[in-house]
C-alpha cells in the first residue's frame, strides 16, 4: 500500500454498555482542528486512508471502527443491538471522551450516525460533513418502517446481500482477486481496495475471514434508519452534505426537504458518483473540504 501513514495509532473509547471501540489517530499537531471521520456498513476506518491523508495536512484525524467491524469486530453483541441507535450512543460516547469540539465527518451509515450525536451534543461538534447520508425522504421512510413493523426487513436486498457474503479466503490476495472489478468495488481504485481489504480480514487458521461478519453486516442494514428528520431539524452547526448522482442514499427529495430546513446547508451532487463517491472522487471531496476545515486553525 502507497500511504503516507502506515503507523496510525490505535486508541480506543467506552461505548455506554462497557465495550471498547477502537479510534484511530493519524499524526496531530497543536492548534488544528479535530475531524472524525466515521465509515460506511461492512467497512472500517482505515479504508479511508487514500482520502484521511490528505485531511491530515490540514486537520487531526481521527476515524473509529464502527461497533462489530474491523479492530472493534468483538464488540457486536446482537442480543443487545438495538439498530442504529446502538450506534448514536456510541458516537455521542465518543464525542464525550474528546477534550474538544470537533468536525463530525462520514460517509453512508457514518454521516447519518454523525447527524444523530450532533443532534445530541451541539456543544462538541463545530460541523458536519456528509458524504452520501442515509437520509430518506418521507416516502422512502414510510416504506421502511413498514418493512420493520411486519418484520420484513432482513428481505430488503442490501440485508439479504450482506447475509450471503463470503466469510472465507485462502489469503489477502485471493480476496483482492475476488472483489477487483466486482459489484460495488468496480468504481474504486486500486489504492482503495488494497486499503479495504488489508484491514477487513482478520487471520482465521490457514485462511483469512472478514472481521465483520456477515450477520452483523446484514443486521445493520436491516435496522436502516428511516427518520433521521427530527435530529436534523435541531441542528445549528455548518453542515457540508455531498450526494452522488446516480443510486444515491440522499435522494433529490431529501435533498430539497434538508434545505428547507437548513437554509445554509452546503448540498453538493458530485457528478458521474454513486453511492462511492468517497473513492470515486477523493480529490473533488479533499478540494471542497480541506478549505472549510483550514478556517477554524487556531
Amino acid at each position: 500500500m502507497n500511504n503516507k501513514h502506515n503507523n496510525l495509532e490505535r486508541g480506543k473509547f467506552t461505548a455506554p454498555d462497557g465495550q471498547e471501540i477502537s479510534l484511530w489517530r493519524w499524526p496531530q499537531s497543536k492548534g488544528r482542528p479535530t475531524l472524525h471521520w466515521a465509515h460506511a456498513t461492512g467497512f472500517h476506518g482505515r479504508l479511508y486512508q487514500p482520502l484521511l491523508d490528505d485531511l491530515a495536512t490540514v486537520s487531526n484525524v481521527l476515524a473509529w471502527d464502527m461497533r462489530g467491524h474491523g479492530t472493534s469486530a468483538s464488540a457486536a453483541n446482537v442480543s443487545t443491538f438495538r439498530g442504529w441507535e446502538t450506534y448514536y450512543r456510541d458516537m455521542t460516547a465518543l464525542l464525550e471522551s474528546l477534550d474538544e469540539p470537533v468536525w463530525l465527518a462520514g460517509h453512508s451509515i457514518g454521516a447519518t450516525a454523525s447527524i444523530m450525536a450532533a443532534a445530541r451534543r451541539p456543544d462538541k461538534v463545530l460541523g458536519l460533513i456528509l458524504a452520501e447520508p442515509v437520509i430518506m425522504d418521507p416516502g422512502q421512510g414510510l416504506k421502511l418502517w413498514l418493512a420493520k413493523l411486519f418484520r420484513q426487513s432482513s428481505r430488503l436486498s442490501l440485508a439479504a446481500g450482506a447475509a450471503r457474503r463470503r466469510r472465507l479466503f485462502d489469503s489477502h490476495a485471493a480476496a483482492l482477486d475476488n472483489y477487483r472489478g466486482r459489484g460495488g468495488f468496480k468504481t474504486w481504485p486500486e489504492a482503495w481496495l488494497e486499503a479495504y481489504v488489508q484491514y477487513a480480514f482478520v487471520s482465521q487458521g490457514d485462511q483469512v475471514q472478514l472481521a465483520c461478519s456477515p450477520e452483523w453486516e446484514s443486521n445493520t442494514f436491516a435496522h436502516t434508519e428511516h427518520n433521521p428528520w427530527p435530529a436534523i431539524r435541531q441542528l445549528r452547526c455548518p453542515v457540508i452534505a455531498l450526494a452522488a448522482e446516480r443510486a444515491s442514499t440522499f435522494s433529490q427529495k431529501a435533498r430539497k426537504r434538508l434545505q428547507n430546513l437548513l437554509p445554509s446547508a452546503e448540498v453538493n451532487v458530485l457528478a458521474g458518483t454513486t453511492h462511492f463517491l468517497p473513492m470515486e472522487r477523493s480529490e473533488a471531496i479533499r478540494n471542497i473540504l480541506q478549505p472549510i476545515i483550514e478556517r477554524d486553525k487556531v
